[in-house]
Order: structure tokens, then C-alpha cells, then sequence
């Protein structure tokens, strides 16, 4: 009796080891700092539009100033990713814009404005979010090494510029 009870609990060990190492195997791969920090920034400044939506519902002129105020010191951080891509950077200075005329809207009471402009706002974001999408899908040749942005604007010459931003690749 006593093996049997011993084949028993090796079995059981067996399919245990095999089912935490078959999970550990099909989690999500490790991400990468920099993608960690992108992401958590991310995350941040949507939580400030979402408080700065609520502050439009409830006319809170406070929290919508300080959403806005909080949105564009989030898009200034030295974390922030940055990319050597003049529509990226188009985007990004329109948003900061934006930022600071619905702080400055709700400073000064105007509910219209305010609601005008974080709707202007969102809608930059969505467009910016397309395009980065967008331009993530173009890879280097042989699809190895970093993608990088479509470039802006074309040298001199017609050649497609090389020195856009690398950018961590997705899965």
C-alpha cells in the first residue's frame, strides 16, 4: 500500500509542477521599463481627463483646472516618450495648448469653453493615438531591429530619413 501512495503523491507533484510551469510559460512576456513607464503615464493622464469630464458634468470648475493643469505636467515629464517626428511634436504642443486654455477656461467660469475644448482635446488625442498606431506598423527591412516613426518630412534627395526615433517594439 504504501507505494501506491507514493506513486500517488509523485503524481501529484508531477502534474503540479507541470501546470505552475505551464503558466509561468504562457503569461505575458516582461515589459520593458520604458513601455512600463509610457504605459503608467498614460494611464495617469487618462484618469485626469476622466476627473476633468466629471468636473465638466458637475461644473466643478476646480477639479477641471486642476485636471487640465495635472494632464499638461504629465505630457512634460522627462519620462514622457519622445520622438524626433514633427507631427508627433504637432501633436504634442496642441495638447499642452489645449491643456492650458481649459485651465485657464476654468479659471475664469467658462463652463461652454471648457466643455468645447476638452471635446477639442479628445478628439487630438484619439487622432494622435491613430497616428502613432499607424506609424508603429512600419518596420525596418527584414522586420528586425527597432520600428521607427514614418518620417515627417522627406531629406533632400527623396531618401527616406533614418534617423526618426526608435521605438520599442510591440507584441
Amino acid at each position: 500500500m504504501r507505494p501506491k501512495k507514493m506513486k500517488v503523491a509523485l503524481v501529484v507533484v508531477f502534474v503540479s509542477v507541470s501546470l505552475v510551469s505551464f503558466k509561468m510559460l504562457a503569461a505575458d512576456p516582461p515589459v520593458s521599463p520604458i513601455e512600463h513607464a509610457e504605459g503608467v503615464l498614460m494611464r495617469s493622464k487618462l484618469k485626469r481627463s476622466q476627473r476633468v469630464l466629471e468636473g465638466l458634468v458637475r461644473a466643478d470648475f476646480a477639479a477641471i483646472a486642476q485636471g487640465a493643469h495635472e494632464m499638461k505636467l504629465i505630457s512634460e515629464a522627462a519620462e514622457w516618450p519622445r520622438a524626433r517626428d514633427a507631427v508627433y511634436e504637432h501633436f504634442s504642443a496642441e495638447f499642452r495648448r489645449h491643456c492650458n486654455q481649459l485651465e485657464q477656461l476654468a479659471q475664469e467660469g467658462n463652463h461652454q469653453g471648457a466643455t468645447f475644448t476638452y471635446l477639442h482635446m479628445t478628439s487630438l488625442c484619439v487622432e494622435c493615438h491613430n497616428y502613432v498606431r499607424d506609424s508603429l506598423r512600419v518596420a525596418t527591412p527584414g522586420g528586425d531591429g527597432d520600428i521607427r516613426l514614418i518620417p515627417s518630412e522627406w531629406p533632400e534627395g527623396g531618401k527616406p530619413s533614418v534617423d526618426a526615433a526608435p521605438v520599442t517594439r510591440r507584441p
